[in-house]
């Protein structure tokens, strides 16, 4: 009896058209395909009473083939025998070499071709249909030679989880390399302008002060030699600090831009696993209006079904402005226009983290550029005190010159302990995170083994579809958890390298 009631719900679920559903947007266009409701980062918009869908998005839920060149500004779409073509801007298309002609010209939004929604039935034989009152374009492929009959009930043939695609910035004006990036900030930076102007401004003024040095004093002598020397070795300092602070500029850029990379990256996965929930909470939704109409649940469970959807919906809609915002603060650093979008072309990979804390603490303490700066500064008040003068009258008191070589003591180990403690700190950090990976790699190895066995009680009835979506579902979530680790961990290692980077990092990428 449990066996024929799993049989009877996994067959009217598979059948069953899904609700308009309360929480979605008046204003909103849907797409449904082959009974799968699609999402969109660019949804189908209305231009000039034409209805424009995203064609990759629609095209491969179709089981097109779907390319991009990005130079030309063109599209090439297959599928079977047919080939279709159309340039980015232009109202006429190409199916085998044949022209056809578009209600409207294709254009580009958030990355995305945008083609008359026609188009889909005139290219691909599709059946369409728009409903004005609900605003849903229901779209199916009947034309391939299913049935609803035939895609609606059980079979024993190997199954594809049905997943929402969730195509988004899919047609890049261009791509974007780290590197380039990088480039692209320091080239942009007002900072490093300033900076740079600063060495060449701190190099007149050494060479001037320099003239008058005919002696390096051993001890206080000729007041007025004494008080050029010391001039002229705070202008040196000053010059060689320039410098210095030109490349810790660029680091700290280049850390900013690792930061802002990476959380893009972040944010990207953030959509699309936004979106695969959203069709978990519908498919459960569906299950629930099921099992309400034949008497075997109450309307309670479709309430907090229709509820969960709601909240999915508002979930991929935070998900999509936080992507569009982390395009933008990227944008901002490297000089881009805020609206600009570009396919991002380095991933991090996982590797095992094998750095020795204690080396790096003393190649840190050696080579920062904010420990030089400060001994500098403590050899700067030996200077003047060695060069002190008693006889000068109204000179500061010596005792007071003494304080002053402790003060700079003082602050130099105070860098020191600063940039040890990050360093280290930087260091848990990393290792809690690969813990923390390590524990989602051993848990997607059940979870692939999960799917699989959904899979294949599929084959053989046991199991509905809701079930093999869901067990898919926790695989993609574990991997792009995975992911997000992978790059919160590419960007520590950067900190690890060069601390004071991460601690300049927010001043640089403010210009």
């Amino acid at each position: 009896m449990k066996r024929f009631g799993v049989a009877a719900l996994s067959t009217l679920v598979l059948s069953s058209a899904f609700a308009n559903f309360a929480g979605a947007q008046a204003g909103d266009i849907k797409v449904i395909i082959n009974g799968v409701t699609q999402q969109y980062t660019q949804p189908p918009v209305v231009s000039q009473n034409t209805t424009l869908v995203p064609l990759r998005g629609v095209f491969e839920s179709l089981g097109a083939k779907v390319d991009w060149d990005s130079k030309a500004k063109k599209v090439t779409a297959s599928k079977n025998e047919d080939t279709l073509a159309l340039n980015v801007g232009s109202k006429l298309a190409y199916k085998n070499s044949a022209p056809v002609q578009l209600d409207a010209a294709t254009q580009i939004q958030k990355g995305q071709v945008l083609v008359p929604l026609r188009f889909v039935s005139q290219s691909l034989g599709a059946k369409v249909n728009w409903d004005q009152s609900t605003r849903t374009i229901t779209i199916s492929n009947q034309a391939d030679g299913s049935t609803t009959g035939e895609a609606n009930s059980l079979s024993s043939k190997p199954l594809t989880a049905p997943v929402t695609k969730v195509t988004y910035d899919t047609y890049y004006n261009d791509s974007l390399a780290y590197d380039d990036a990088v480039k692209l900030a320091i080239a942009d930076s007002t900072t490093v302008k300033t900076a740079a102007t600063n060495i060449d401004q701190t190099g007149k003024i050494m060479k001037e002060a320099g003239k008058n040095i005919d002696f390096v004093p051993a001890e206080a002598g000729d007041e007025a030699s004494d008080k050029a020397f010391k001039g002229y070795a705070q202008t040196n300092l000053n010059y060689e600090a320039a410098k210095k602070n030109l490349d810790m500029t660029k680091e700290g850029i280049e850390y900013s831009v690792k930061d802002l990379y990476n959380k893009l990256l972040q944010k990207q996965n953030a959509v699309k696993l936004a979106a695969l929930n959203i069709e978990d909470a519908e498919r459960k939704l569906k299950v629930a209006q099921i099992k309400r109409d034949n008497q075997m649940s109450s309307d309670y469970e479709v309430t907090q079904a229709t509820n969960q959807v709601t909240q999915n919906q508002a979930a991929l809609e935070k998900a999509k402005k936080d992507l569009d915002s982390a395009y933008v603060s990227l944008n901002q650093v490297i000089g881009y226009k805020p609206e600009q979008r570009y396919e991002l072309k380095d991933k991090p990979v996982y590797s095992e983290f094998k750095d020795n804390v204690e080396t790096k603490v003393s190649q840190v303490l050696t080579s920062s550029t904010a420990i030089w700066l400060s001994e500098q500064k403590v050899d700067l008040a030996e200077l003047s005190l060695k060069l002190y003068n008693f006889s000068t009258p109204g000179n500061t008191p010596y005792e007071a010159e003494q304080l002053n070589v402790e003060k700079a003591q003082y602050a130099t180990e105070g860098t020191k302990r600063q940039l040890e403690e990050a360093v280290r700190t930087i260091y848990n950090n990393i290792k809690a995170l690969e813990s923390q990976y390590s524990q989602i790699q051993a848990g997607l190895v059940s979870a692939r083994s999960a799917a699989d066995m959904a899979k294949k009680q599929f084959d053989v009835g046991l199991a509905t579809e809701l079930q093999v979506y869901e067990a898919n579902l926790k695989v993609t979530t574990a991997e792009q958890q995975a992911e997000d680790i992978v790059t919160n961990i590419d960007t520590l290692k950067l900190a690890f390298d060069k601390p004071w980077a991460m601690q300049g990092s927010s001043g640089a990428s403010a210009q």
